[in-house]
Parts: C-alpha cells; structure tokens; sequence
C-alpha cells in the first residue's frame, strides 16, 4: 500500500505518444477522442462549474458519439497504464490552469495550405464542447453572461459553426489569432467558475458531483464518422458508471458499479470534500472503492478494497480526524493513490 509516485508527474513525450497510439489503434472505436479532443474535453471539464469524476469522463474518451462502446485491453496491466496516463494528462492541464497559467496552451494539430501551415482548431474546440454537454444546464448561464468567451469555441466546435466556416476563408493568420482566442477564453472561464465555487464554499455549499457519464444531446455532429446520431430517444439518459483504474483491474476491467448509500461530503476546517464509495465489482463480496473529491476535483483512492461500506465511511472519518482534511486535498498518506 504505496502512494504512486507518478501519479502527479507530467505525461513524458513517450508517455504521451503512448496514449496517442493507443487512441488511434484498432482496440478503441473510430469514434474515440484523439489526444487534441482528449485535451480540450478534459479542459472543459476541469473549467467547470461542477466536480466531474474520472468515471463519467473515460466513457467519452473511449467512445466521443455515445459513451457506450469500451476498450480492448491485451491485459489488466495495459488497462491501468492507459487509464492511468488518462489521468495524468488530467493532471498535466489542470497544473497549468492553475499554477503555470501563462504557458497553458491547447496542443492543435496543423495542416498544409498553399505552402502554409495552418492551425486546426476543431478537434479542440469539440472536445470541449463535449465537456460542456456533460453538464451543460450548469453552463447555461456563463454562456449566457459572456457569450464573447465561447465565441471561438462554438464556432469550430458545433455543427452550427461548421456551417459558418464553410462560407468564410479565414486566413492563416486570423486562424492563429483564433487559437490565442482559445487559451485566454480558457483561462477566463476557469478563472470565472473557480471563484463560483469560492463563493459557494463561503456560503456553506458545495458544488454538485458528476459520477456517473450519462448522454447528453450531441450538439457538435462535427466529427469524422461521427455526425449521423443513431435514432433514439434524444432525452434518454442512461447511467454508465464505469471506472478505470480506481479498483479491481481485470480483462473485463469496465463493468457496473453501484454507489454506496454511505457516500456523503464532509466539511472540516472550512474545507468540503465528497466522499465516494463504491462496489469493487459486481459482487458486495468483492469489497467496496473508497474514493475522496476535493474542490478541485483531485482524487485520493485507497489502494485497497474495504469489506463493507461502512468500514470504507469509517476509514475516511478517521483518516480526515487523524491528518485532517488537508491530507485529502494534496499530498496523501501512503494508503492512497491521488489521481
């Protein structure tokens, strides 16, 4: 039972061109996000106004269309170290946002033009409005407030935008102007949804918990393959609450978890965390996931199943009394991993 020491580091080019392989090979659906979808989704979802859970974000990772179709592992080992580098580059953007602001940039790929390279923001761009999709009634009103934020994004992210630009001929140089665009609109909203959650923290509230990846309307249609929805109900919303590498790794490493009726948020020292708890498989036998949000959405699992729920609800009491809550929101004792 030992903290990974990696869990924090950032992606090393190797790392990141092995999750860029991975991404694009034959073991995910040609629907899955590549590496520059991956950084804006996960930018979106960091930026948010509520805490989203690595187990509602990686079914839109595997599958960007309709979260439903998963990955094939050669191994359990494989799942761990591709879900794990999932949540590193997590890590790696929500550093920048955070500590190193001035150098967050959104890694666009380029293409040739009349002798000229040019930027292609939209698979950024979409990404991040998927990001949105996922909790997008809590968006609503910072769309609504700065509209001129979302500008850029809306227009090479949705299909409504796609039109657009398929009347217009920006230039080289209007299309850099537009990815400068991206990266400050990202900081602002980060910035803007950081001191909402301030707030509410002050007033006693915390804010809400995404666990579980549900479908949203698709309002991009704009990726390769992926613009033809199937026919469905476009209000279903169906629970996939998958996990990654948070519990017992197996072959079949994807299955159904169920929540625990224990799981709560606890507010000490004028910090609120939740506390998830969750089964380790298809079987209460197979024991239960403890896992521990903070503001932030840093997550600190305990390397090891609990018998009971109740034991996992003990042992996050106690580990908050012992260290206090400070040891759930940064550095963790070496019982737990942070994601």
């Amino acid at each position: 039972m030992t903290l990974d020491p990696e869990s924090d580091d950032p992606l090393t080019d190797e790392e990141f061109d092995v999750l860029e392989r991975f991404l694009s090979s034959n073991a995910v659906c040609g629907d899955a996000m590549d590496v520059v979808m991956l950084h804006g989704f996960l930018t979106a979802v960091i930026c948010g106004p509520n805490t989203v859970m690595p187990s509602a974000i990686l079914p839109w990772v595997w599958d960007a269309r309709h979260a439903t179709r998963q990955p094939r592992f050669l191994s359990a080992g494989r799942a761990r170290k591709i879900t794990g580098l999932i949540i590193r580059y997590w890590n790696d953007i929500n550093n920048a946002l955070n500590h190193c602001p001035d150098l967050f940039e959104p890694p666009l790929h380029t293409t040739g033009c009349k002798g000229e390279e040019v930027l292609i923001l939209d698979e950024w761009c979409e990404g991040y409005c998927k990001g949105i999709n996922i909790d997008r009634e809590a968006w609503e009103p910072l769309l609504e407030r700065h509209p001129e934020w979302f500008n850029v994004i809306l227009l090479f992210g949705m299909a409504s935008g796609y039109h657009e630009l398929e009347q217009r001929d920006y230039t080289v140089g209007q299309r850099r102007s537009f990815a400068n665009l991206l990266a400050a609109a990202a900081l602002n909203i980060h910035q803007y949804w950081c001191e909402e959650r301030r707030k509410l923290m002050e007033q006693g509230e915390r804010p809400n918990m995404i666990a579980a990846a549900s479908r949203p309307k698709d309002r991009t249609g704009k990726h390769t393959g992926r613009s033809n929805l199937d026919a469905r109900d476009e209000n279903e919303s169906e629970d996939l609450f998958l996990v990654d590498s948070l519990g017992r790794t197996t072959e079949d490493a994807f299955h159904p978890l169920a929540l625990s009726p224990l799981s709560t948020g606890v507010t000490r020292e004028g910090t609120s965390v939740d506390v998830h708890i969750y089964r380790a498989g298809d079987d209460s036998r197979d024991g239960w996931i403890l896992e521990i949000i903070d503001p932030l959405g840093t997550s600190t699992v305990w390397d090891d199943p609990f018998p009971t729920d109740g034991a996992a609800l003990a042992e996050a009491l106690n580990t908050i009394k012992a260290h206090g809550i400070a040891s759930v929101t940064g550095g963790v004792p070496g019982h737990m991993t942070k994601h």
